[in-house]
């Protein structure tokens, strides 16, 4: 199980990793959205980011045992699948201009990190329960939480506004 804890753990920050290089604005998201409504681009910018910071936050809670958030990582994994078969799907986003093809291979490997995501962390999670293991409890102090929060109004800022070609 050991080996499967840390799967789980490099597969958070790969996805989150993955993510972080197609922000709009980036070196690869070039497609234009400025058709989609500002509230519903920055909605979804922001749950792209809070899907991206939690994943670091916890694999490095899990990673050090401070929570045991298998179940949690199950659900980041299977935010991962949804927004990437979404976009592949052509369903949302949806741009005028082509994907570009390195965002097409890279929202691929998103899909192939997130089904083992889903899967070990599912296996950790009821392993876990089984055991009824107890961790840490997971703190964050405050200057902490506001230089997070001001990060997430940064990149949903920046994005939003690379999005719609501003």
């Amino acid at each position: 199980m050991k080996t499967l804890h840390w799967a789980v753990v490099t597969l958070l920050v790969a996805s989150a990793a993955n993510l972080c290089v197609m922000v709009p604005g980036g070196p690869i998201e070039e497609r234009d959205f400025s058709a989609i409504s500002p509230v519903i681009l920055g909605s979804f910018n922001l749950f792209l980011t809070l899907l991206g910071l939690s994943s670091f936050a916890l694999a490095y809670l899990i990673a050090s045992k401070r929570y045991s958030g298998y179940a949690l990582a199950s659900l980041i994994g299977l935010g991962y699948f949804a927004v990437y078969a979404l976009d592949l799907a052509f369903i949302f986003p949806k741009s005028p201009t082509p994907m570009p093809a390195l965002l097409f291979k890279l929202e691929w490997l998103g899909i192939f990190l997130s089904v083992p995501l889903i899967l070990g962390a599912a296996i950790m999670s009821k392993q876990h329960a089984q055991n009824e293991h107890t961790a840490r409890g997971a703190a964050f102090s405050l200057p902490v939480i506001l230089g997070v929060g001001v990060l997430i109004l940064a990149i949903v800022t920046f994005s939003t506004y690379s999005a719609m070609g501003l």
